[in-house]
């Protein structure tokens, strides 16, 4: 991956994140990719400050990066006398990931023609959401909006435990990202917070809180919690860096997050597969019966279980679910990943750490437990008071049902005596027509005109005949 260049070490940090993919012994190899990326020098960095920033805006840039990645580099600078961080993204690499895109996206159709038909489903929706995540992560525009949408909703909470560095617009642009530089000691350091004066059980509790916030209240959080990209600065604020892997959930993803923390709860096996189809993790033309047997072992077996932890869920729904059309949509993954990661962060701040403890204590304490019910009793409420409607309105439907059948048997009824009128008038004629033609017959020899006459009359009650018989139904 790291011969192959930018675009197939973003590949592999993504495939760190999707077990639903490949092994777990695989995801744990790429996650290597995320610190393998050697800095590039300075020089190369000249023209996108130069163009884009104007190089001469900073007061003084220090040419030696302080981090890197795939994508960019990051340096110290000040600009009108304040300490800034410059993010500065690598020279040509948008061109270069544009064409390594265009080859995926060519070779796409064989992998799916090749790959298992398990596979089949997560493979075309990784590749159709490939594209958008990296290029997003190119466009430092959109991290700074992310940054000042996630900043301004923690001050709108007059939330003091969270920092969001502030972002220098004049100097930033689609390849420049120029931040507030924000010090602090960094998340993992349990000693030298402790020799700070903060208790790593309460940062531990601000950090999931903070996640907690983002994700089901704000609906826009910071994706990436790994120890380099948290702090904890002089004030005791949890400081977070690097918005390049940032999520927006729609209300109703929230609310699918919350309904299906709450199936599971209740061990609602038809109201998890709804909510996973809902979260796009599950083909709506799944199996539902075998889908819902393998939920009750997933269940059975983490029951079983002496304590169970956030990794272990995942991995065992993962590896239970591997064999049908499930896959993990892009913020669903990243939700996944904040889970993830977070949980193994805190951990180091806190051994007895339970992430699932802490978040059915959020949901209670923000309401989220309560609405929910709420919701469950309208809908419970709308389902009765129609019901309770078409019982009432039964009666008045069950008399006009009646009506309409004693309607129709009076109209068939009244049918099958007409009709029976109808053949004995038919018959009649016909006797009639009959007699004319034969009385005709007999006085045609003594009178011609008597025996025209009746052959006239004969033939009018031939004529009433065919009428009358043209009126019966067929």
């Amino acid at each position: 991956m790291l011969d192959l260049g930018p675009t197939f070490v973003k590949i592999g940090q993504v495939l760190s994140t999707r077990p639903d993919l490949v092994p777990q012994v695989y995801a744990e190899e790429f996650v290597t990719l995320q610190d393998a990326i050697p800095a590039g020098p300075y020089r190369e960095m000249i023209p996108a400050l130069a163009e884009d920033i104007g190089y001469h805006s900073y007061d003084d840039f220090d040419p030696e990066p302080i981090a890197g990645g795939s994508l960019a580099q990051v340096y110290r600078a000040t600009y009108e006398g304040e300490q800034v961080v410059v993010k500065v993204r690598r020279p040509g690499i948008k061109d270069l990931i544009e064409t390594d895109l265009r080859i995926i996206s060519r070779l796409t159709p064989l992998a799916l023609l090749i790959a298992p038909d398990r596979l089949q489903f997560s493979l075309q929706n990784m590749a159709n959401d490939f594209d958008r995540i990296i290029l997003e992560e190119l466009d430092f525009e959109r991290e700074a909006r992310m940054m000042n949408e996630i900043q301004s909703n923690f001050a709108d909470d007059d939330n003091e435990t969270v920092h969001i560095p502030h972002v220098y617009h004049n100097v930033s642009s689609e390849r420049v990202l120029t931040m507030e530089y924000v010090g602090g000691t960094k998340i993992t350091d349990v000693d030298r917070l402790k020799a700070n004066g903060h208790d790593p059980e309460t940062v531990a509790q601000t950090v999931a809180d903070a996640y907690f916030t983002m994700g089901l209240e704000h609906g826009v959080y910071h994706g990436d919690p790994h120890p380099g990209n948290l702090a904890v600065d002089d004030e005791g604020r949890i400081v977070l860096y690097d918005f390049g892997m940032s999520g927006r959930f729609t209300p109703e993803m929230q609310s699918s997050v919350v309904n299906l923390y709450l199936a599971a709860v209740n061990r609602n096996v038809e109201a998890i597969i709804d909510e996973l189809v809902s979260l796009g993790a599950l083909d709506p033309d799944a199996d539902r019966v075998a889908v819902g047997h393998v939920i009750e072992l997933i269940i059975e077996d983490l029951e079983g279980s002496e304590s169970v932890n956030w990794q272990q869920i995942i991995d065992v729904v993962i590896g239970m679910l591997h064999d049908f059309p499930f896959r993990l949509p892009p913020d669903v993954m990243l939700v996944i990943r904040v889970g993830s990661i977070g949980e193994g962060v805190l951990r180091q701040l806190d051994p007895s750490f339970d992430f699932l403890a802490a978040a059915q204590i959020f949901l209670r304490e923000h309401g989220f437990l309560q609405r929910a019910a709420r919701m469950k009793l309208a809908e419970a409420r709308s389902d009765i008071e129609a019901s309770l409607w078409a019982l009432l309105r039964l009666p008045t439907k069950l008399e006009r049902e009646l009506d309409a059948q004693e309607q129709e048997r009076t109209a068939i009824t009244r049918g099958i005596v007409q009709n029976q009128r109808r053949e004995t008038r038919s018959i009649g004629y016909a006797i009639l027509a009959t007699g004319a033609i034969v009385s005709s017959g007999l006085v045609l020899p003594v009178n011609h005109i008597y025996a025209v006459v009746g052959i006239v009359v004969a033939f009018s009650f031939v004529i009433l005949f065919l009428h009358s018989s043209s009126l019966q139904p067929r």
